[in-house]
């Protein structure tokens, strides 16, 4: 449980309309399913999941586009390149890379995750392999 003065999954799923709260359902299912171990947990109020200690993925509700995106990140040990090539190759055409180590993936609505799933499993699943530390450490 929260402390009274945090937010909770339940918090935030309870005040979504019906379609985002759809799509974020839709994508928890899909991260928790992953054999990772992952532990969700609210940051930028929304969920987020946290592997060996630094933020993964992070969901992001509240955009100027108005669609949930993902945000694939890897916490703040790891120095970002802004211009730098991603860490991960894309070969799903999924992720708009924003740095070498930082990326979005947007989707319109439950039917575009559901299209996107069986891609979106096996980006999820080549990020969350890559060493989160910088490289060296």
């Amino acid at each position: 449980m929260a402390p009274a003065n945090q937010v909770s999954i339940a918090d935030i799923m309870t005040a979504l309309d019906a379609q985002t709260a759809e799509q974020v359902q839709l994508l928890r299912d899909i991260i928790g399913s992953l054999d990772a171990d992952l532990i969700e947990h609210v940051k930028w109020n929304a969920p987020s999941y946290v592997l060996d200690g630094e933020d993964r993925i992070t969901m992001n509700l509240r955009n100027k586009e108005g669609v949930v995106k993902l945000v694939l990140h890897m916490g703040a040990t790891r120095p970002e390149e802004k211009k730098g090539a991603p860490v991960l190759a894309d070969d799903e055409g999924l992720v708009a890379w924003a740095s070498d180590i930082r990326g979005l993936i947007a989707f319109a609505d439950a039917h575009d995750i559901r299209a996107k799933e069986p891609a979106l499993r096996r980006v999820l699943v080549g990020w969350l392999a890559i060493d989160h530390r910088a490289p060296g450490s």
